[in-house]
């Protein structure tokens, strides 16, 4: 049976992210997660992590939840989907624009 083990997911998160040399804020922006919420999880701190955040920190390092979580212990066995970069697209489908954001009426 599996047992979720924050201190093994914080050492596997911290090895990935110094082998891709990226920082914490780095991988944040990438992943959009907060970086001090990685910061716990590399330490231990964060006994439960959302299966959102896990999704999220495997797609930016390129490897599937199961090996960050520690259910497998291979990195190239089921690799996750590569999200594509939001930086590139094609010449037929223009590049998204960002919304503005307007204030919502008080009452």
């Amino acid at each position: 049976m599996f047992r979720f083990n924050p201190a093994q997911v914080g050492e596997r998160l911290h090895t990935l992210r110094r082998r891709a040399g990226q920082t914490l804020r780095e991988l944040g922006a990438q992943a959009e997660v907060n970086y001090v919420t990685l910061s716990k999880i590399e330490r231990g701190k964060m006994p439960q992590v959302s299966a959102d955040i896990v999704a999220r920190v495997a797609v930016a390092l390129g490897v599937s939840t199961d090996y960050l979580l520690g259910v497998q212990e291979d990195t190239q066995a089921a690799p996750s989907a590569a999200r594509p970069r939001e930086d590139t697209h094609d010449a037929q489908s223009p590049a998204k624009r960002q919304r503005t954001r307007t204030a919502a009426p008080v009452a």
